[in-house]
């Protein structure tokens, strides 16, 4: 059990990786993301201090 394991992680570990990839590349091109995006580079120019 624990060999077969051993064997396919390096396997298991390149589909997660993957998948994840494909995921933020999804998240970065999806239609509304440009908002967000737009919203995200303007945090440094808020000097708002408390």
């Amino acid at each position: 059990m624990i060999e077969n394991l051993i064997r396919l992680a390096p396997t298991i570990g390149t589909i997660f990786f993957f998948l994840t990839f494909c995921y933020v590349i999804y998240s970065v091109f999806k239609k509304d993301s440009g908002k967000k995006f737009d919203q995200y580079s303007k945090i440094p120019f808020n000097d708002r201090e408390k």
